[in-house]
């Protein structure tokens, strides 16, 4: 919670799909440790609802997020010695709920998703995002190794096109993500959220069980 006591994830339900939003929208959703927190509650409890089939995560106001709240880090943590191992494992974990869901996961994007932000659209089975979004490794300007970042995008793409989003840091559209096979539809400004429940309702309507059984077998494979 803020300091207002506002939640940090809010939680909605649009008819078997439940709707995760990161709502930090001063701070560009910048995932602290109490948002995760959070929205690793969120995720668990959703998970253990017979009534969601699907789980969406989108961000409030400009943006889906900025990534996670470097703010928090103490000033001498460094990855080098290992010292902020701490603030990357409820990260890890809250990539690892949306890995392993037995429901399918979707990230509806707008603004951007950079660094950890881009980790957590990875980390979901799919995603929808608007055309003028935009994604990035951008830890790798601030001397941070690609770690989650590197290990989602081999995954996904192969090693010359994700090493070089990761090694980079570059800025990326939400088109050449597109055609990297890195999203799967694309929305118009201001048609995130209808485009998002049209995809998603094709998976709502589908046999729990058999989407269940789909995902862990592709798991698998």
């Amino acid at each position: 919670m803020t300091d207002n006591s506002e939640p940090l994830v809010i939680v909605t339900q649009q008819d078997h799909a439940a709707l995760l939003t990161l709502s930090r929208p001063a701070k560009k959703n910048a995932m602290s440790d109490g948002l995760l927190e959070e929205l690793i509650a969120a995720l668990r409890k959703v998970g253990s609802d017979d009534d969601v089939r699907a789980i969406i995560i989108c961000g409030a106001g400009s943006c889906f997020t900025s990534g996670r709240d470097t703010s928090e880090f103490e000033e001498n943590a460094l990855l080098q010695d290992m010292s902020v191992d701490k603030a990357v494992d409820i990260f890890l974990e809250a990539l690892t709920l949306l890995i392993e869901s037995p429901k399918p996961t979707i990230a509806s994007i707008h603004g951007m998703a950079l660094g950890g932000g881009q980790a957590m659209s990875l980390a979901c089975d799919f995603v929808v995002a608007e055309r003028d979004a935009r994604f990035g490794n951008v830890e790798m300007a601030y001397g941070f190794p690609a770690a989650m970042n590197i290990a989602l995008l081999t995954r996904h793409v192969g090693r010359r096109i994700g090493l070089e989003i990761a090694m980079t840091g570059d800025l990326y559209s939400a088109g050449q993500y597109h055609q990297f096979g890195l999203i799967n539809r694309l929305a118009d400004p201001g048609a995130l959220e209808s485009e998002t429940r049209i995809f998603v309702k094709t998976l709502t309507d589908r046999a729990p069980w058999a989407i269940k059984r789909t995902k862990s077998t592709y798991r698998l494979a």
